[in-house]
């Protein structure tokens, strides 16, 4: 299986890159338009884009593993290139610094499966630079989080 990995740093606390990346209240905010499930082991969840005039793009998965500020771990269940996954793990790097590290994996060992590896690169990638600009403009993402 063939997988892309990429680095990202952050001037963040690894706290706040977590709660970023796991609160879907915020996931709305910088990955996606719809954003259905909370990080649970087993627990299913969704992610919608409205792509305007090719009409919306709903991506399902599955919570495999989660252990707080260090691992996230996700499924898809409905991927054209068949079992995938996304890891995402996390470092404290110090007080208010960072590191996250995407892997998206389990791509076919097969010529075509280097067009899926190239857009998931790119595609990650994107999102990471679209977090990064979201946390320097909200200093203080506790105001998207629904209260209890």
């Amino acid at each position: 299986m063939r997988e892309t990995r990429s680095v990202f740093t952050f001037d963040e606390p690894i706290e706040r890159l977590w709660s970023a990346v796991t609160v879907y209240e915020v996931l709305v905010h910088w990955l996606a338009d719809e954003v259905r499930g909370r990080p649970k082991v087993g627990g299913e969840f969704s992610w919608t884009w409205k792509l305007g005039l090719e009409g919306n793009f709903t991506t399902h998965g599955i919570y495999q593993k989660i252990e707080p500020l260090k691992e996230l771990v996700m499924e898809w269940k409905d991927h054209p290139a068949g079992d995938i996954f996304l890891q995402l793990l996390f470092e404290s790097t110090g007080p208010n610094t960072s590191k996250l590290t995407i892997v998206n994996g389990g791509f076919p060992d097969n010529d075509s499966s280097h067009v899926w590896l190239e857009g998931a690169k790119e595609a990650w990638d994107g999102q990471a630079v679209l977090l990064k600009e979201f946390l320097k403009q909200n200093p203080d993402i506790s105001k998207f989080i629904k209260k209890s």
